[in-house]
């Protein structure tokens, strides 16, 4: 009974000194994300440069039309792909920013914000967190021994 309780937590507003950090992890994470997406658009730059160089598209000038179309199909081609490319590595980098938020750094703001608060009001409370959160709970584990 006690694990359901802890498992429904009702939702809390984050502090400031909370904002800032998450804030900062966001800023932090952002210019990985930023600068994997500007090299791999650059390798497929200058990898369309490179094919455009490599393939020959013309027919000796018999027939213009069919080499215009096909060389449309292509650079439509590699925009599809370069585009699924970067929405790829945004996905995954929420993806990750999720999960490091929601298994790590939440957990751990939360685990501070009690300790504070135990601290501040001279009770000793045990630190309890959800089950899923098995990183932390050796950790926890250990506060609750000390308190």
């Amino acid at each position: 009974m006690a694990e359901a309780a802890v498992e429904k937590r009702k939702k809390v507003i984050l502090s400031a000194e909370e904002s800032r950090i998450l804030k900062w992890l966001y800023v932090k994470t952002l210019l990985p994300m930023g600068l994997a997406i500007t090299v791999s658009s650059t390798v497929l730059f200058f990898g369309l440069q490179s094919l455009m160089a490599r393939t020959g598209f013309a027919n000796y000038g018999m027939a213009p039309m069919g080499s215009m179309n096909s060389v449309s199909k292509f650079i439509y081609t590699y925009f599809v792909i370069a585009a699924s490319n970067i929405v790829l590595m945004i996905t995954l980098s929420a993806a990750v920013m999720y999960l490091v938020l929601h298994d790590l750094v939440l957990p751990v703001i939360r685990i501070t914000r009690e300790l504070k608060r135990s601290m501040e009001t001279h009770k000793k409370e045990i630190i309890t967190i959800r089950t899923t959160d098995r990183l932390l709970k050796p950790l926890v584990d250990l506060i609750n021994q000390l308190i």
